[in-house]
């Protein structure tokens, strides 16, 4: 049957093109990196023969479910990037395909091929569209991402051959003192700038009651983020002895002082507040960024701190080292009031037409936060849903947005409706494993498209 085989085999390698050339833009392609290869689409197109061989009607169902969840879904781990290729299937692997007159389009001006010899397949495919990543059902400003991170790429590549030929010529003289001096100077910054620890006991003592959900979640920020302050204090503490004579460098000291020098992170200051896991790092910003965000992180739970049995008007979720503590408790405080168990909750959002300084008070009910960040699209205030991302523009702030506990079979009927996306939210431009929630987002188009565009919201877009 080759005018039904010819062309769902050449959807099927239109499907592998995409999962192929989508990797290349990174987490906004994929959340994670998987090794799709030409063996997938061997055996694929194996199964799709055998399948229109037997059967009089094309079970569209099956074979998609066979592709994206057992062939290609075998390798895929992340459920969002199983919801997206499963939104390619959706589209490519369906009935309009096998129409004599139909306008039905793989991808942007790409017909699928139906007719013809090899050679006129390829010349078909020749003539398509020219790369773009619009084919993906990305916005244009994907490939201005992938710019940066290749700039990125070739910078961080620079600085290390330049770390190592300033290592080798260390005898030299000049350029170890000039290194000796920069790290010496970035220390002596780092350490006036470090904040104090804070004492958890004095919010224990104004609390009104303990056992509270959000205090409970307070003094845990707060000691975790002592813990990195202490970290930092003493590993700064011994470089400085170190950089003086007074100590032998440690391998450990010498690692450090790198981080300093190259303006990076160290890898231990990660682990004490939980921005590195298995798979590495999840910090993608800066150690100069990243330290002002912790002075900013110090001063939002001060002032949080100064009324522990209250929130401020709405809280810097982006600010937490433990989101999802927060949310927790969000949760908890509503399985109480209404006598649910805490595991039949999950949390609800909706979009308020307000920003941060427009919010006096937290709501009866869930809570405010601010400082999310989209990428993908951009929040319209004026129609209150997620439209096309104006060009250049990478992220754009969310307004202030109001969580709520609901239950599981409240939440399942929001996912029903075919005109709110569901969003999930990150921490950083990582994604993958620093995932957080599932955010509502109202739209005027087929949530398909913010599939496939890999939309998203941000805790930390730098």
């Amino acid at each position: 049957k080759p005018e039904v085989f010819k062309p769902i085999v050449f959807a099927l390698a239109f499907f592998h093109a995409l999962v192929l050339g989508r990797r290349r833009f990174g987490s906004l392609g994929f959340s994670r990196p998987y090794p799709f290869s030409g063996g997938d689409f061997s055996v694929c197109a194996s199964v799709v023969k055998n399948y229109v061989e037997a059967r009089d009607v094309v079970p569209w169902s099956d074979l998609r479910y066979i592709i994206g969840d057992i062939m290609y879904g075998g390798h895929v781990t992340d459920a969002w990037d199983r919801r997206c290729s499963a939104t390619y299937l959706d589209h490519l692997l369906d009935s309009k395909l096998l129409e004599k007159k139909t306008d039905f389009l793989l991808a942007p001006g790409f017909r699928a091929f139906a007719h013809g010899t090899f050679a006129d397949a390829r010349a078909h495919v020749d003539h398509g569209p020219a790369d773009s990543p619009l084919l993906f059902g990305l916005h244009t400003n994907a490939d201005l991402s992938l710019l940066i991170a290749e700039a990125d790429d070739v910078c961080e590549g620079v600085r290390e051959l330049s770390a190592e030929g300033t290592s080798s010529s260390a005898s030299s003289g000049t350029a170890a003192a000039a290194r000796e001096s920069k790290m010496q100077s970035t220390l002596t910054e780092l350490q006036m700038k470090l904040p104090f620890s804070r004492s958890s006991q004095d919010i224990r003592a104004k609390a009104a009651d303990m056992s509270a959900p959000y205090t409970i979640f307070l003094v845990q920020e707060v000691e975790r983020l002592n813990h990195l302050v202490s970290e930092i204090k003493r590993s700064l503490a011994e470089l400085e002895l170190g950089l003086a004579g007074a100590l032998n460098m440690s391998p450990a000291m010498d690692i450090l002082a790198g981080h300093l020098h190259a303006n990076t992170v160290p890898d231990e200051w990660l682990r004490a507040c939980g921005q590195m896991g298995p798979t590495g790092s999840y910090n993608r910003r800066p150690l100069s960024t990243w330290y002002a965000d912790l002075m900013q992180r110090d001063r939002h739970l001060v002032d949080w701190g100064k009324d522990p049995n209250g929130r401020p008007p709405s809280v810097w979720i982006s600010g937490l080292y433990n989101p999802m503590g927060f949310v927790t408790a969000c949760l908890q405080i509503t399985a109480r009031g209404k006598g649910l168990a805490l595991d039949s909750m999950t949390v609800s959002t909706s979009v308020l037409p307000l920003f941060q300084d427009q919010v006096t008070e937290q709501p009866e009910e869930g809570a405010y936060v601010h400082g999310l960040f989209i990428e993908g699209a951009r929040w319209d205030v004026e129609s209150a849903c997620i439209m096309h991302s104006f060009h250049k523009e990478l992220h754009s702030s969310m307004p202030v947005i109001h969580l709520k506990g609901v239950t599981a079979k409240e939440q399942t009927k929001v996912a029903q409706q075919s005109n709110v996306y569901m969003c999930p939210v990150y921490m950083t431009t990582a994604r993958g494993p620093t995932y957080q929630f599932t955010s509502h987002l109202p739209s005027s188009l087929p949530t398909s498209v913010w599939t496939l565009a890999g939309v998203c919201l941000l805790m930390q877009a730098v």
